[in-house]
Protein backbone atom coordinates (compact mmCIF):
# COMPACT_ATOMS: atom_id res chain seq x y z
CA UNK A 1 0.00 0.00 0.00
CA UNK A 2 1.28 3.47 -0.86
CA UNK A 3 1.09 6.28 1.64
CA UNK A 4 2.20 9.86 2.01
CA UNK A 5 5.86 10.24 3.03
CA UNK A 6 4.64 12.42 5.88
CA UNK A 7 2.99 9.36 7.40
CA UNK A 8 5.11 7.16 9.59
CA UNK A 9 4.01 4.50 12.04
CA UNK A 10 6.34 4.85 15.04
CA UNK A 11 5.59 1.27 16.06
CA UNK A 12 7.03 -0.15 12.82
CA UNK A 13 10.70 -0.05 11.81
CA UNK A 14 11.42 2.30 8.92
CA UNK A 15 14.00 1.20 6.35
CA UNK A 16 15.71 3.36 3.75
CA UNK A 17 16.76 1.64 0.50
CA UNK A 18 19.16 3.41 -1.86
CA UNK A 19 19.39 2.96 -5.61
CA UNK A 20 22.99 3.84 -6.47
CA UNK A 21 23.80 3.61 -10.20
CA UNK A 22 27.13 2.74 -11.76
CA UNK A 23 29.10 5.84 -12.76
CA UNK A 24 29.14 5.06 -16.50
CA UNK A 25 26.56 2.39 -17.35
CA UNK A 26 22.94 1.44 -16.67
CA UNK A 27 23.58 -0.74 -13.64
CA UNK A 28 22.75 -0.38 -9.95
CA UNK A 29 24.49 -1.61 -6.82
CA UNK A 30 22.95 -4.69 -5.18
CA UNK A 31 24.35 -6.35 -2.05
CA UNK A 32 23.85 -9.90 -0.76
CA UNK A 33 21.16 -10.59 1.84
CA UNK A 34 20.23 -14.07 2.96
CA UNK A 35 19.97 -16.24 -0.14
CA UNK A 36 19.27 -13.32 -2.42
CA UNK A 37 20.14 -9.72 -3.24
CA UNK A 38 18.85 -6.36 -2.19
CA UNK A 39 19.34 -2.66 -2.62
CA UNK A 40 21.63 -1.32 0.12
CA UNK A 41 19.51 -0.32 3.11
CA UNK A 42 19.65 0.95 6.67
CA UNK A 43 17.39 2.17 9.47
CA UNK A 44 17.63 5.97 9.75
CA UNK A 45 17.64 8.07 12.89
CA UNK A 46 16.27 11.01 10.87
CA UNK A 47 12.81 10.28 9.43
CA UNK A 48 11.86 13.56 7.69
CA UNK A 49 11.91 12.34 4.08
CA UNK A 50 13.20 15.72 2.84
CA UNK A 51 16.37 15.57 4.93
CA UNK A 52 19.04 13.58 3.13
CA UNK A 53 22.49 14.25 4.52
CA UNK A 54 22.38 11.07 6.61
CA UNK A 55 21.72 9.05 3.45
CA UNK A 56 24.89 10.28 1.77
CA UNK A 57 26.80 9.81 5.03
CA UNK A 58 25.69 6.19 5.21
CA UNK A 59 26.76 5.47 1.61
CA UNK A 60 30.14 7.04 2.31
CA UNK A 61 30.69 5.22 5.61
CA UNK A 62 29.37 1.84 4.49
CA UNK A 63 30.54 1.68 0.88
CA UNK A 64 33.24 4.37 0.58
CA UNK A 65 31.27 6.06 -2.21
CA UNK A 66 30.29 9.70 -2.68
CA UNK A 67 26.65 10.24 -3.59
CA UNK A 68 23.96 12.88 -3.87
CA UNK A 69 20.26 12.21 -3.35
CA UNK A 70 18.16 12.88 -6.43
CA UNK A 71 14.69 12.03 -5.13
CA UNK A 72 12.61 9.72 -2.98
CA UNK A 73 11.02 7.48 -5.58
CA UNK A 74 8.83 5.34 -3.32
CA UNK A 75 7.26 5.31 0.12
CA UNK A 76 5.53 2.12 1.22
CA UNK A 77 3.43 1.54 4.30
CA UNK A 78 1.53 -1.70 4.80
CA UNK A 79 0.27 -2.25 8.33
CA UNK A 80 -0.93 -5.79 7.53
CA UNK A 81 2.59 -6.86 6.55
CA UNK A 82 4.31 -4.76 9.19
CA UNK A 83 6.20 -3.08 6.35
CA UNK A 84 7.43 0.49 6.12
CA UNK A 85 10.20 1.78 3.88
CA UNK A 86 11.36 4.46 1.45
CA UNK A 87 13.49 4.12 -1.68
CA UNK A 88 15.85 6.90 -2.73
CA UNK A 89 17.52 7.34 -6.11
CA UNK A 90 21.08 8.60 -5.84
CA UNK A 91 23.63 10.16 -8.15
CA UNK A 92 26.98 8.33 -8.09
CA UNK A 93 29.71 10.97 -7.87
CA UNK A 94 32.67 8.59 -8.17
CA UNK A 95 34.87 7.35 -10.98
CA UNK A 96 34.30 3.74 -12.01
CA UNK A 97 35.10 1.54 -9.03
CA UNK A 98 34.79 -2.17 -8.23
CA UNK A 99 31.53 -2.97 -6.40
CA UNK A 100 32.03 -2.54 -2.64
CA UNK A 101 31.34 -5.01 0.18
CA UNK A 102 30.69 -8.11 -1.94
CA UNK A 103 28.15 -6.15 -3.94
CA UNK A 104 27.41 -6.37 -7.65
CA UNK A 105 26.71 -3.81 -10.35
CA UNK A 106 23.54 -5.24 -11.90
CA UNK A 107 21.96 -4.33 -15.24
CA UNK A 108 18.42 -4.98 -16.45
CA UNK A 109 19.20 -8.33 -18.06
CA UNK A 110 20.96 -9.72 -14.97
CA UNK A 111 18.24 -8.32 -12.71
CA UNK A 112 15.69 -10.77 -14.12
CA UNK A 113 17.86 -13.74 -13.10
CA UNK A 114 18.45 -12.69 -9.49
CA UNK A 115 16.47 -13.63 -6.41
CA UNK A 116 15.57 -10.40 -4.64
CA UNK A 117 14.97 -10.20 -0.90
CA UNK A 118 12.32 -7.57 -1.74
CA UNK A 119 10.70 -8.81 -4.99
CA UNK A 120 8.56 -5.65 -5.25
CA UNK A 121 11.73 -3.63 -5.84
CA UNK A 122 12.32 -5.33 -9.17
CA UNK A 123 10.02 -3.02 -11.13
CA UNK A 124 11.35 0.08 -9.37
CA UNK A 125 14.91 -0.91 -10.30
CA UNK A 126 13.95 -1.87 -13.85
CA UNK A 127 12.20 1.45 -14.43
CA UNK A 128 15.18 3.42 -13.13
CA UNK A 129 17.65 1.40 -15.24
CA UNK A 130 15.57 2.05 -18.36
CA UNK A 131 15.62 5.77 -17.67
CA UNK A 132 19.40 5.69 -17.30
CA UNK A 133 19.88 3.62 -20.46
CA UNK A 134 17.60 5.77 -22.62
CA UNK A 135 18.50 9.07 -20.93
CA UNK A 136 14.78 9.70 -20.68
CA UNK A 137 13.93 12.69 -18.52
CA UNK A 138 10.28 12.72 -17.42
CA UNK A 139 8.49 15.99 -17.96
CA UNK A 140 8.49 18.31 -14.93
CA UNK A 141 11.10 16.29 -13.03
CA UNK A 142 13.08 18.42 -10.56
CA UNK A 143 16.45 19.37 -12.12
CA UNK A 144 18.50 17.82 -9.28
CA UNK A 145 16.96 14.41 -10.05
CA UNK A 146 18.89 14.34 -13.32
CA UNK A 147 22.39 12.97 -13.83
CA UNK A 148 25.10 15.61 -13.96
CA UNK A 149 23.12 18.32 -12.20
CA UNK A 150 25.21 18.23 -9.03
CA UNK A 151 28.43 18.72 -10.96
CA UNK A 152 26.93 21.76 -12.69
CA UNK A 153 25.60 23.23 -9.44
CA UNK A 154 28.86 22.56 -7.60
CA UNK A 155 30.82 24.34 -10.32
CA UNK A 156 28.56 27.39 -10.03
CA UNK A 157 28.89 27.45 -6.23
CA UNK A 158 32.69 27.28 -6.40
CA UNK A 159 32.81 30.03 -9.03
CA UNK A 160 30.64 32.35 -6.91
CA UNK A 161 32.72 31.74 -3.78
CA UNK A 162 35.92 32.47 -5.70
CA UNK A 163 34.39 35.66 -7.12
CA UNK A 164 33.52 36.79 -3.60
CA UNK A 165 36.97 35.76 -2.24
CA UNK A 166 35.37 33.27 0.13
CA UNK A 167 37.40 30.15 0.90
CA UNK A 168 35.81 26.73 1.20
CA UNK A 169 36.84 25.00 4.41
CA UNK A 170 35.00 21.75 3.87
CA UNK A 171 33.07 19.68 1.31
CA UNK A 172 29.59 20.55 0.14
CA UNK A 173 27.00 18.75 2.23
CA UNK A 174 23.60 18.05 0.74
CA UNK A 175 21.02 18.75 3.45
CA UNK A 176 17.63 18.48 1.74
CA UNK A 177 16.12 17.20 -1.50
CA UNK A 178 12.49 16.83 -2.48
CA UNK A 179 10.13 17.95 -5.23
CA UNK A 180 10.47 21.70 -4.65
CA UNK A 181 13.97 22.32 -3.33
CA UNK A 182 17.50 21.05 -2.99
CA UNK A 183 19.71 22.60 -0.30
CA UNK A 184 23.45 22.25 0.24
CA UNK A 185 25.62 23.59 3.05
CA UNK A 186 29.24 24.65 2.65
CA UNK A 187 31.63 25.47 5.49
CA UNK A 188 33.60 28.57 4.48
CA UNK A 189 35.87 31.34 5.77
CA UNK A 190 32.77 33.47 6.56
CA UNK A 191 30.88 30.64 8.27
CA UNK A 192 28.30 28.29 6.80
CA UNK A 193 26.96 29.22 3.37
CA UNK A 194 23.80 27.68 1.93
CA UNK A 195 22.93 26.91 -1.68
CA UNK A 196 19.28 26.52 -2.58
CA UNK A 197 17.82 25.39 -5.89
CA UNK A 198 14.13 25.37 -6.81
CA UNK A 199 12.31 23.96 -9.87
CA UNK A 200 11.69 26.19 -12.92
CA UNK A 201 8.17 27.18 -11.90
CA UNK A 202 9.49 28.63 -8.61
CA UNK A 203 12.36 30.74 -9.86
CA UNK A 204 10.50 33.84 -8.64
CA UNK A 205 11.87 33.09 -5.15
CA UNK A 206 15.31 34.34 -6.16
CA UNK A 207 13.70 37.45 -7.66
CA UNK A 208 11.72 38.13 -4.48
CA UNK A 209 14.58 37.53 -2.07
CA UNK A 210 16.96 39.70 -4.05
CA UNK A 211 14.49 42.61 -4.21
CA UNK A 212 13.15 42.34 -0.65
CA UNK A 213 16.71 42.23 0.71
CA UNK A 214 17.60 45.27 -1.38
CA UNK A 215 14.72 47.32 -0.03
CA UNK A 216 14.66 45.85 3.49
CA UNK A 217 18.12 44.53 4.43
CA UNK A 218 17.05 44.68 8.07
CA UNK A 219 14.36 42.05 7.32
CA UNK A 220 16.34 39.80 4.98
CA UNK A 221 20.13 39.68 4.46
CA UNK A 222 20.97 39.89 0.75
CA UNK A 223 21.91 36.68 -1.05
CA UNK A 224 25.59 36.28 -1.84
CA UNK A 225 24.71 35.34 -5.41
CA UNK A 226 21.63 34.46 -7.45
CA UNK A 227 20.87 32.93 -10.81
CA UNK A 228 17.19 33.79 -11.23
CA UNK A 229 16.92 31.97 -14.55
CA UNK A 230 17.90 28.66 -12.96
CA UNK A 231 16.38 29.39 -9.54
CA UNK A 232 19.72 29.18 -7.73
CA UNK A 233 20.70 31.15 -4.64
CA UNK A 234 23.78 31.27 -2.45
CA UNK A 235 23.02 32.65 1.00
CA UNK A 236 24.85 33.33 4.26
CA UNK A 237 23.80 31.56 7.43
CA UNK A 238 21.04 33.80 8.81
CA UNK A 239 21.59 32.52 12.36
CA UNK A 240 19.12 32.91 15.20
CA UNK A 241 16.20 30.77 16.33
CA UNK A 242 12.78 30.18 14.83
CA UNK A 243 10.08 32.50 16.13
CA UNK A 244 7.76 29.53 16.70
CA UNK A 245 10.12 28.41 19.47
CA UNK A 246 10.03 31.78 21.26
CA UNK A 247 7.43 31.98 24.08
CA UNK A 248 7.56 35.79 24.34
CA UNK A 249 4.29 37.17 22.87
CA UNK A 250 5.78 40.65 22.49
CA UNK A 251 8.41 39.30 20.07
CA UNK A 252 5.64 37.85 17.91
CA UNK A 253 3.74 41.13 18.02
CA UNK A 254 6.78 43.10 16.93
CA UNK A 255 7.58 40.69 14.08
CA UNK A 256 4.02 40.74 12.72
CA UNK A 257 3.81 44.53 12.98
CA UNK A 258 7.09 44.97 11.09
CA UNK A 259 6.05 42.54 8.40
CA UNK A 260 2.65 44.19 7.94
CA UNK A 261 4.33 47.57 7.60
CA UNK A 262 6.50 46.20 4.80
CA UNK A 263 3.38 44.89 3.05
CA UNK A 264 1.70 48.29 3.36
CA UNK A 265 4.71 49.93 1.73
CA UNK A 266 4.63 47.43 -1.14
CA UNK A 267 1.04 48.21 -2.12
CA UNK A 268 2.20 50.72 -4.73
CA UNK A 269 4.62 48.23 -6.32
CA UNK A 270 2.15 45.45 -7.13
CA UNK A 271 2.35 45.97 -10.90
CA UNK A 272 6.14 45.92 -10.73
CA UNK A 273 6.11 42.64 -8.81
CA UNK A 274 3.70 41.08 -11.30
CA UNK A 275 5.93 42.18 -14.19
CA UNK A 276 8.81 40.32 -12.50
CA UNK A 277 6.86 37.04 -12.67
CA UNK A 278 5.45 36.95 -9.15
CA UNK A 279 2.24 34.83 -9.29
CA UNK A 280 -1.10 36.64 -9.28
CA UNK A 281 -3.50 35.33 -6.63
CA UNK A 282 -5.55 38.44 -6.08
CA UNK A 283 -9.18 38.00 -5.15
CA UNK A 284 -10.49 38.13 -8.72
CA UNK A 285 -8.01 35.39 -9.71
CA UNK A 286 -9.08 33.28 -6.75
CA UNK A 287 -12.66 33.49 -7.97
CA UNK A 288 -11.49 32.23 -11.37
CA UNK A 289 -9.40 29.44 -9.85
CA UNK A 290 -11.87 28.08 -7.30
CA UNK A 291 -13.86 25.79 -9.65
CA UNK A 292 -10.74 24.26 -11.28
CA UNK A 293 -9.16 23.79 -7.84
CA UNK A 294 -12.09 21.77 -6.52
CA UNK A 295 -12.56 19.76 -9.71
CA UNK A 296 -8.90 18.80 -10.22
CA UNK A 297 -7.94 18.32 -6.58
CA UNK A 298 -10.89 16.06 -5.79
CA UNK A 299 -10.01 13.96 -8.85
CA UNK A 300 -6.43 13.59 -7.62
CA UNK A 301 -7.28 12.93 -3.98
CA UNK A 302 -10.52 10.96 -4.24
CA UNK A 303 -10.15 7.56 -2.61
CA UNK A 304 -6.38 7.76 -2.19
CA UNK A 305 -4.41 7.83 0.99
CA UNK A 306 -4.16 10.47 2.44
CA UNK A 307 -6.92 11.56 0.12
CA UNK A 308 -10.55 12.44 0.52
CA UNK A 309 -13.56 10.33 1.39
CA UNK A 310 -16.68 10.32 -0.81
CA UNK A 311 -18.42 12.46 1.78
CA UNK A 312 -15.58 14.99 1.79
CA UNK A 313 -15.54 15.15 -2.01
CA UNK A 314 -19.27 15.78 -2.04
CA UNK A 315 -18.86 18.54 0.52
CA UNK A 316 -16.06 20.22 -1.40
CA UNK A 317 -18.15 20.38 -4.56
CA UNK A 318 -20.59 22.57 -2.62
CA UNK A 319 -17.83 25.07 -1.73
CA UNK A 320 -17.19 27.23 -4.82
CA UNK A 321 -20.26 29.46 -4.55
CA UNK A 322 -19.59 30.20 -0.86
CA UNK A 323 -15.92 30.91 -1.51
CA UNK A 324 -16.74 33.27 -4.37
CA UNK A 325 -19.21 35.16 -2.18
CA UNK A 326 -16.57 35.48 0.54
CA UNK A 327 -14.12 36.87 -2.01
CA UNK A 328 -16.70 39.43 -3.11
CA UNK A 329 -17.42 40.42 0.50
CA UNK A 330 -13.73 40.73 1.37
CA UNK A 331 -13.16 42.88 -1.74
CA UNK A 332 -15.73 45.31 -0.31
CA UNK A 333 -13.22 46.47 2.31
CA UNK A 334 -10.66 49.13 1.35
CA UNK A 335 -7.71 46.83 2.00
CA UNK A 336 -5.31 46.76 -0.94
CA UNK A 337 -3.71 43.57 -2.14
CA UNK A 338 0.05 43.39 -1.96
CA UNK A 339 3.15 41.20 -1.65
CA UNK A 340 2.42 37.99 0.26
CA UNK A 341 5.10 35.59 1.49
CA UNK A 342 2.70 32.66 1.36
CA UNK A 343 4.35 30.46 4.01
CA UNK A 344 5.36 32.93 6.66
CA UNK A 345 4.64 31.18 9.92
CA UNK A 346 7.53 28.76 10.16
CA UNK A 347 9.97 30.97 8.26
CA UNK A 348 10.68 33.82 10.69
CA UNK A 349 14.01 33.84 12.52
CA UNK A 350 14.85 35.82 15.64
CA UNK A 351 18.47 36.92 15.84
CA UNK A 352 18.97 39.25 18.80
CA UNK A 353 16.66 42.22 18.21
CA UNK A 354 16.36 41.37 14.54
CA UNK A 355 13.67 39.45 12.66
CA UNK A 356 14.51 37.68 9.41
CA UNK A 357 11.77 36.64 6.99
CA UNK A 358 13.16 33.90 4.76
CA UNK A 359 12.13 31.13 2.33
CA UNK A 360 10.01 33.01 -0.23
CA UNK A 361 9.18 29.97 -2.37
CA UNK A 362 5.41 30.61 -2.19
CA UNK A 363 5.56 34.37 -2.81
CA UNK A 364 2.63 35.90 -4.67
CA UNK A 365 0.40 38.97 -4.92
CA UNK A 366 -2.76 38.43 -2.91
CA UNK A 367 -4.82 39.67 0.00
CA UNK A 368 -2.47 40.41 2.91
CA UNK A 369 -4.71 38.97 5.61
CA UNK A 370 -4.25 35.45 4.26
CA UNK A 371 -0.79 35.63 5.80
CA UNK A 372 -1.95 36.12 9.38
CA UNK A 373 -5.01 33.88 8.99
CA UNK A 374 -2.87 30.86 8.17
CA UNK A 375 -0.37 31.70 10.92
CA UNK A 376 -3.18 31.67 13.47
CA UNK A 377 -4.73 28.48 12.09
CA UNK A 378 -1.59 26.37 11.84
CA UNK A 379 1.66 27.77 13.19
CA UNK A 380 0.27 29.15 16.42
CA UNK A 381 -1.16 25.77 17.40
CA UNK A 382 2.26 24.15 17.22
CA UNK A 383 4.28 27.04 18.64
CA UNK A 384 5.77 27.87 22.01
CA UNK A 385 2.75 30.12 22.63
CA UNK A 386 0.28 27.26 22.63
CA UNK A 387 -1.99 27.08 25.70
CA UNK A 388 -0.89 30.55 26.90
CA UNK A 389 -4.24 32.33 27.48
CA UNK A 390 -5.22 31.41 23.94
CA UNK A 391 -7.98 33.96 23.30
CA UNK A 392 -5.95 36.86 24.67
CA UNK A 393 -2.80 35.88 22.77
CA UNK A 394 -4.61 35.37 19.48
CA UNK A 395 -6.24 38.79 19.85
CA UNK A 396 -2.90 40.44 20.57
CA UNK A 397 -1.25 38.85 17.54
CA UNK A 398 -4.16 39.74 15.29
CA UNK A 399 -4.22 43.37 16.43
CA UNK A 400 -0.44 43.75 16.10
CA UNK A 401 -0.66 42.66 12.48
CA UNK A 402 -3.73 44.77 11.72
CA UNK A 403 -2.43 47.99 13.26
CA UNK A 404 -0.42 49.17 10.19
CA UNK A 405 -3.51 48.62 8.02
CA UNK A 406 -5.52 51.29 9.89
CA UNK A 407 -4.25 53.61 7.16
CA UNK A 408 -6.97 52.05 4.98
CA UNK A 409 -9.79 51.07 7.36
CA UNK A 410 -10.60 51.59 11.07
CA UNK A 411 -9.65 48.72 13.37
CA UNK A 412 -13.26 47.59 13.77
CA UNK A 413 -13.63 46.99 10.04
CA UNK A 414 -10.17 45.42 9.82
CA UNK A 415 -11.24 42.86 12.42
CA UNK A 416 -14.37 42.11 10.37
CA UNK A 417 -12.25 41.63 7.25
CA UNK A 418 -9.83 39.42 9.15
CA UNK A 419 -12.66 37.10 10.22
CA UNK A 420 -13.85 36.94 6.60
CA UNK A 421 -10.34 36.11 5.44
CA UNK A 422 -9.90 32.98 7.57
CA UNK A 423 -11.54 30.42 5.25
CA UNK A 424 -10.14 32.23 2.23
CA UNK A 425 -6.67 31.92 3.74
CA UNK A 426 -7.13 28.16 3.73
CA UNK A 427 -8.44 28.33 0.14
CA UNK A 428 -5.35 30.34 -0.81
CA UNK A 429 -3.08 27.68 0.71
CA UNK A 430 -4.96 24.93 -1.17
CA UNK A 431 -4.46 26.88 -4.41
CA UNK A 432 -0.75 27.16 -3.68
CA UNK A 433 -0.49 23.40 -3.15
CA UNK A 434 -2.54 22.72 -6.28
CA UNK A 435 -0.25 25.00 -8.32
CA UNK A 436 2.77 23.07 -7.06
CA UNK A 437 1.16 19.67 -7.71
CA UNK A 438 0.38 20.59 -11.31
CA UNK A 439 3.99 21.63 -11.90
CA UNK A 440 5.90 18.70 -10.44
CA UNK A 441 6.38 15.30 -12.02
CA UNK A 442 3.50 12.92 -11.37
CA UNK A 443 5.86 10.56 -9.56
CA UNK A 444 6.57 13.29 -6.98
CA UNK A 445 3.01 14.42 -6.33
CA UNK A 446 2.58 12.08 -3.39
CA UNK A 447 5.10 14.27 -1.52
CA UNK A 448 2.55 17.11 -1.48
CA UNK A 449 -0.90 15.55 -1.64
CA UNK A 450 -1.30 15.43 2.14
CA UNK A 451 -0.83 19.20 2.38
CA UNK A 452 -3.51 19.82 -0.24
CA UNK A 453 -5.89 17.41 1.50
CA UNK A 454 -5.30 19.12 4.86
CA UNK A 455 -6.20 22.59 3.57
CA UNK A 456 -9.24 21.35 1.65
CA UNK A 457 -10.55 19.53 4.73
CA UNK A 458 -10.15 22.71 6.77
CA UNK A 459 -12.67 24.38 4.42
CA UNK A 460 -15.46 21.87 5.07
CA UNK A 461 -16.55 23.32 8.44
CA UNK A 462 -17.32 26.62 6.66
CA UNK A 463 -20.23 25.03 4.80
CA UNK A 464 -23.76 25.76 6.02
CA UNK A 465 -24.87 23.22 8.59
CA UNK A 466 -21.32 22.34 9.71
Amino acid sequence: MNSTPWHRDPDLPLHYYVMLPHASSARVLLVPEGHGWTLPHFMPDVTDFRRVRHINDHVRDQYNLESAVQQCIAHRYDADRGLQYRVYALDNRNPVLPPPNDGRWVGEEALDRLLLAMPEHRELIRHWLQEIATETIPELRAPWANAGWFDEASGWIQAQLERLHINMWGPMQQERAWAISCIMRIETSIGDVYFKAVPPFMVQEAVAMREVSRQYPELLPPPLATDAERGWMLMPDFGGDLLVRIPDVSRWEKALRMYAQMQVEQVGDVDDWLSRGIPDRRLHRMVQLTDPLITISTQILSGSRPGLSEEEVEGLHALPLKMKLLCANLAGYRIPQTLVHGDLGGNILVNGDRFIFFDWTDVCISHPFFEIATIMDTVYDGSALRHRHETEVRTRLRDAYLEPWTTFEPMERLVEAFELSKPLGALHQAMSYMWILMNVAESARWELESGLAMWLRSLLPTLPGN
